[in-house]
């Protein structure tokens, strides 16, 4: 199943890096960032430039696939790098092996969403790395050696309470010795 995460930042930075079924090289985002940041905007995703470049009252889309065949240069080996953009960040999934494609497509989205209920809208580079406890802790309950577990943000909130002012406050006065502790 899902081998790693990542979550790529709008300059192609590793904000996130969670690993479940071995470690995965950060050779395959550099290859897929090569093949998105060709393209004025990835995923399918109007491009902003579009409407600078072109008078046609279509925008242009992008060519990057949401499903790549990478290799991985440090293991030599073949992987399907899954991908979808939110909010500016790029969510990639890396599997060894051959998986229903919406299944991990979802799985991303449905993740994407759950940074949203918890960090509010838009959950972009900034909100991620406020959060990153968080997130690792998300992730962490999320998905269970690769194979998505709890989704449902009721559950996912009964187990991991969203970050709060209150708690964001306390860590800001206690130069971050409460960074976990949410009200």
């Amino acid at each position: 199943m899902i081998q790693s995460i990542f979550l790529l930042s709008p300059t192609g930075e590793v904000l996130i890096e969670r690993h479940f079924r071995g470690v995965t090289s950060r050779s395959v985002c550099e290859t897929f960032w090569e093949r998105a940041s060709a393209n004025l905007n990835h995923h399918g995703g109007i491009s902003t430039a579009s409407t600078i470049i072109s008078t046609d009252p279509f925008p242009l889309y992008d060519t990057v696939p949401p499903v790549m065949e990478v290799v991985d240069t440090d293991a030599n080996t073949t992987l399907y790098l899954f991908s979808i953009l939110r909010d500016g960040l790029s969510y990639l999934a890396a599997c060894p092996d051959e998986v229903a494609p919406l299944l991990v497509l979802e799985f991303l989205h449905r993740v994407a969403d759950i940074f949203v209920d918890y960090f509010g809208s838009p959950a972009d580079e900034s909100a991620i790395k406020d959060n990153f406890s968080t997130v690792y802790q998300l992730l962490e309950e999320m998905c269970d050696f690769g194979w998505p577990l709890t989704t449902e943000p009721n559950s996912l909130k009964d187990m991991i309470r969203p970050p709060t002012v209150m708690g964001k406050l306390t860590s800001a006065v206690t130069g971050g010795a409460g960074a976990g502790v949410a009200e």
